[in-house]
């Protein structure tokens, strides 16, 4: 008996059967295989669509509203509305803004309907980017609020023919984030681009450029604060960022918006020293 199992062991002995050699070659998006979005085989095929898309948002935009349409309105009052978005997820914070920068290049309001748009546009923003989104009560419980609120979201997706895909420069960031994958570079990079963006949206001058411009701006400006040695056209065009030359304005004007932040102390600042006190700055 003895003979017959060590003769058979070699063939019914599995305790190696699944151990997987390994792969001098593994993928670096690996760690990202719980996200669909994070996959390298697609990248020039989610570089068009995000093309495409972002030449349709911007379309939609007037860069210069507060001149042509809203006499009644001014930036800071357009900031007032932004300061009370900061606690929503930076997603749906983004998507909100592009919404409310729509609504404003097309139709003229007045100082009283600010309230209403603002959490329209954060209504409409919630329900189409999160899985949960906030219900109308949580917003108001006055009941002509609520129906002006309906009146708002259906003139608002009429502008937009109900196309709420967004290329934002969040999506962008996030889109040039995957195609560097260094994040052993520096951990605090990516932190700083993020705050750079949501510092960027105050700024009513910054609608006019391309969200993809603004993404790279951010990464550019971020990595001149952290002091991070590179030559940014040759970095640029081995993984297919805009130049110096195309971004180089905007960054004056992401680290003017900064500064006017700080002395305004406005959300973002607030958000930041938190950052800061984690320790992750």
């Amino acid at each position: 008996m003895e003979y017959i199992q060590k003769m058979i062991r070699p063939f019914t002995d599995r305790s190696n059967y699944y151990i997987q050699p390994p792969n001098p070659f593994k993928r670096k998006e690996s760690k990202h295989t719980h996200d669909p979005q994070q996959v390298l085989l697609y990248i020039k095929q989610i570089y068009f669509t995000l093309q495409t898309q972002q030449n349709v948002n911007m379309s939609f935009l007037n860069p210069n509203y507060f001149s042509d349409i809203q006499s009644d309105l001014n930036p800071e009052m357009r900031a007032q509305m932004i300061d009370e978005l900061m606690k929503a997820q930076r997603r749906t914070f983004h998507q909100t803004i592009y919404l409310l920068d729509v609504y404003l290049s097309t139709n003229r309001i007045f100082t009283a309907q600010i309230d209403s748009i603002y959490k329209t546009c954060y209504f409409v923003a919630s329900k189409y980017e999160e899985i949960y989104p906030s219900p109308l009560w949580r917003y108001t419980h006055d009941r002509d609020e609520m129906q002006e609120i309906f009146q708002i979201e259906k003139e608002l997706l009429c502008i937009l023919d109900f196309k709420l895909v967004t290329a934002s420069s969040y999506v962008w960031l996030n889109y040039y984030w995957t195609i560097i994958n260094i994040a052993e570079k520096t951990s605090n990079w990516l932190t700083y681009s993020l705050l750079l963006l949501d510092v960027a949206v105050y700024n009513i001058n910054i609608i006019k450029y391309e969200p993809s411009k603004i993404a790279c701006a951010s990464l550019y400006t971020s990595a001149i604060m952290l002091n991070i040695q590179m030559n940014w056209n040759s970095f640029a065009s081995q993984f297919g960022l805009h130049f110096q030359h195309e971004i180089k304005e905007i960054s004056n004007l992401i680290m003017i918006t900064l500064k006017d932040s700080v002395n305004s102390k406005r959300e973002i600042v607030k958000h930041m020293q938190l950052q800061k006190e984690r320790e992750i700055f």
